[in-house]
């Protein structure tokens, strides 16, 4: 009878003991975790070792360090730096990327509010449209980014193909964000907006000292996500820019994979890894704002 009441006496919560059965599951659980974060390191060890390793050819050689098979080299770095045009592109990717995730956020933090907080004439079908959109993908309208580029570029000469490519990003990413930072507001309680108008806010003074703070973690994400789209597509830069001095870093990267002259697989490894950094200073940058942006937006409302 003791030893039942010391038992009871170990779970004074409400969490019960696992049973066989759970503790199966949690094993199993463990398991697949183990087995997909490896699925994931693998490859980004075997990066980072052919990316400094001195003794690796025009080839990517998979293979763990040993003794006589690995020498730590900066070489491939060099090749990136002095053979090829890596710093362009890099300039290019940025300019593409930042702008990208300017104008989207400028335009769905105001389109997100138009469409949460005001009913007006079209506002359903137009909700319907965008989710429409979302559905074709951006590679699918090639002829008509062609078509369209060709009126802009007779009537603007200095219209680029880049330019041309900030547009497509940006016109994308206001379709599906716009629809995913309306959901967000439409959890914030119209309380907050009446309170502030009782005051004697206008609607821009309540989308700035009322909305705006509150959803800045969810502006964070979109600006994160509108910065790495340009980062991470090949087709749209590979059909749309011909020039290598206008290439992005995927596309100028995917150089080195499959042309016999500038053929060198761990430079691209090497590639791979730096282009890495901008992205992760970038949510190194924002994650602040996604930790602290809600709770100043709930004590400013």
């Amino acid at each position: 009878m003791k030893l039942f009441r010391k038992k009871q006496e170990l779970y004074l919560s409400d969490r019960q003991p696992l049973t066989t059965a759970g503790k199966v599951m949690l094993f199993l659980n463990y398991v697949l975790l183990i087995g997909w974060a490896f699925i994931i390191v693998w490859p980004l060890t075997q990066m980072v070792i052919s990316a400094f390793n001195g003794k690796q050819g025009r080839y990517l050689i998979l293979n763990k360090i040993s003794e006589g098979s690995y020498e730590f080299s900066f070489k491939h770095f060099e090749f990136l730096f002095t053979e090829t045009l890596y710093l362009t592109w890099v300039k290019n990717t940025l300019i593409i990327a930042l702008a990208t995730a300017a104008i989207t956020i400028l335009i769905v933090s105001f389109t997100g509010y138009a469409y949460s907080r005001f009913r007006f004439k079209g506002r359903k079908a137009s909700l319907m449209a965008i989710m429409l959109i979302q559905t074709i993908p951006a590679f699918a309208g090639i002829t008509a980014y062609y078509t369209l580029h060709s009126i802009i570029s007779s009537v603007a000469p200095l219209f680029t193909r880049q330019m041309m490519l900030i547009l497509i990003y940006s016109g994308g990413g206001i379709a599906a964000n716009t629809f995913i930072l309306k959901g967000y507001m439409d959890s914030i309680s119209t309380e907050l907006d009446d309170a502030a108008k009782i005051d004697g806010c206008s609607n821009m003074k309540v989308y700035r000292l009322i909305i705006m703070p509150i959803v800045r973690p969810m502006l964070a994400i979109i600006a994160l996500w509108s910065f790495i789209g340009p980062f991470m597509d090949y087709l749209l830069p590979r059909v749309l820019l011909t020039n290598p001095n206008q290439y992005t870093l995927a596309q100028g990267l995917y150089t080195l994979m499959n042309n016999r002259e500038t053929l060198n697989q761990p430079a691209f490894a090497a590639g791979g890894l730096l282009t890495a950094v901008p992205i992760v200073i970038l949510f190194a940058a924002l994650q602040k704002q996604l930790i602290s942006g809600l709770a100043q937006g709930s004590v400013k409302g």
